[in-house]
């Protein structure tokens, strides 16, 4: 499995680097590798990674939006469309629900499917007024 997904530096909830008892760097394997990619992607304002300026979304752009039906789908297709950028997501697996959307943020439930897994990933998103974005597992550990 890890030659689909890969290895990554294990990251907290706040972004910073796990670190094992021992000192060593805690990594990533398998799926938890895509979805913490996944929650990277959404989290970086696009274009400011500066070794991959296609890296990252928009979604921080809506944090002021009005609410109204074009401004969700709007929202909801930046969403898809940058967890169909993973090549380890089954495409058209993709989806996203908003949950609220008022004066505080918006709030939102994705998901999708990996290759060779059987199982939907579902993760939170939270994007408020502050700027502040908060991405959490919906399920983790599975």
């Amino acid at each position: 499995m890890d030659e689909i997904f890969g290895q990554d530096i294990k990251l907290d909830e706040t972004g910073q680097a796990m670190v094992a008892a021992n000192g060593e760097l805690l990594l990533t394997t398998g799926t938890d590798t895509g979805s913490q990619d996944i929650k990277l992607r959404l989290a970086t304002p696009l274009g400011t990674l500066f070794y991959d300026k296609e890296f990252g979304s928009n979604l921080h752009e809506w944090k002021n939006d009005e609410n109204s039906l074009s401004r969700r789908m709007g929202f909801c297709t930046e969403v898809t469309r940058r967890i169909r950028l993973d090549p380890r997501v089954v495409p058209g697996s993709e989806s996203c629900s908003i949950l609220s959307w008022d004066e505080k943020g918006i709030k939102t439930q994705v998901s999708w499917r990996f290759v060779n897994e059987s199982h939907i990933y579902n993760l939170v998103i939270e994007v408020g007024n502050n700027m502040e974005m908060v991405i959490k597992d919906v399920n983790p550990g599975q």
